[in-house]
């Protein structure tokens, strides 16, 4: 696998119970050192900052490592391929993983990037034999909701996984117990969102709302961090509208299944608008788009799929 040398990351004083208590040894994470003092940087590790010594970089870099051992105070970590000059691609991962750079380990390793989660070679098989079972067409959205229950303290319980899997994915076995599931699950990482489901019918329109919201909200009565509201209606079908505050007022995004009902969409986006002006909530921005939306997942904030750079460093 291209690992080498070993030195430890030492936790503050007083910030151990800060430490990532979800990672364990074999684990490949990021590491980036976000300043550089001498012999000592800040470093974060799994969303969190920590004091580290070693032999460092001379300036802010990122560099992948795998966890070796965690105790109460220490993380013991190896650094990952260092013959390696160019960024690494998910394609590059699997290879240091061990695993065929084929399409599907791609795509999942690109939703796991996504989410922020540590890679872990028997865990990535096991996700991928589950894959396997799965019709092709349906497996983009399948990695996508599959990786995100990974992010959720669902204790690797096949029947939760089930159950929530089938309600994510609102398939024709989901159940209220899939919604319950989904919303009493916690999540493992650090600033990460979470969502409720709420479901609603009426006599012409049914659908769902969901709640984002970050983990820790900084004020009781601050704003969630963005609310979904998706409908199926006979005037416009499956609508999904998004809702999300941003500096100057909230951001307003209505998404359509086809573009017949672009129009009629538009014209209720006015409305809609002026509802939420008069209850003292202006809005900053407001589109009308047409697109695949497989998920309320389709509008939670990610970092994207980067590459990173590897430095002569071991931390």
């Amino acid at each position: 696998m291209g690992i080498y040398g070993v030195d430890r990351v030492i936790l503050q004083p007083g910030l151990t119970w800060r430490l990532p208590w979800y990672l364990r040894p074999g684990q490949m994470i990021l590491v980036e050192a976000l300043a550089v003092t001498g012999p000592e940087a800040v470093v974060r590790v799994a969303g969190q900052t920590f004091n580290a010594r070693g032999e460092l970089p001379s300036a802010p870099a990122a560099f992948w490592a795998v966890v070796e051992k965690v105790t109460p105070e220490t993380l013991y970590l190896r650094r990952a391929g260092p013959e390696t000059t160019g960024e690494l691609t998910p394609e590059d991962l699997a290879r240091l993983l061990n695993l065929p750079p084929d399409k599907e380990t791609v795509r999942l390793l690109q939703e796991m990037l996504k989410r922020g989660l540590p890679l872990e070679r028997q865990k990535i098989l096991k996700l991928l034999h589950e894959g396997r079972e799965i019709p092709e067409a349906e497996r983009e959205a399948f990695w996508a909701a599959r990786v995100w229950l990974e992010s959720l303290n669902l204790e690797d319980d096949p029947a939760k996984i089930r159950l929530a899997l089938d309600y994510l994915l609102r398939r024709n076995e989901a159940s209220p117990q899939g919604q319950e599931t989904l919303n009493r699950a916690q999540p493992l990482l650090p600033d990460q969102e979470t969502i409720s489901f709420l479901t609603f019918r009426g006599e012409d329109f049914s659908g769902e709302v969901y709640i984002i919201s970050k983990e820790t909200p900084s004020r009781e009565d601050e704003l969630p961090a963005g609310v979904v509201v998706q409908t199926v209606t006979p005037l416009l079908g499956e609508t999904w509208v998004y809702l999300s505050e941003n500096t100057g007022g909230l951001i307003l995004k209505v998404v359509v299944a086809q573009e017949r009902f672009l129009e009629p969409a538009a014209e209720e986006l006015g409305a809609l608008q002026q509802k939420l002006v008069e209850l003292g909530y202006p809005v900053r921005q407001a589109t009308v788009t047409t697109q695949p939306v497989q998920t309320v997942l389709d509008f939670l904030e990610t970092g994207g799929t980067p590459g990173y750079r590897p430095v002569d460093a071991v931390v």
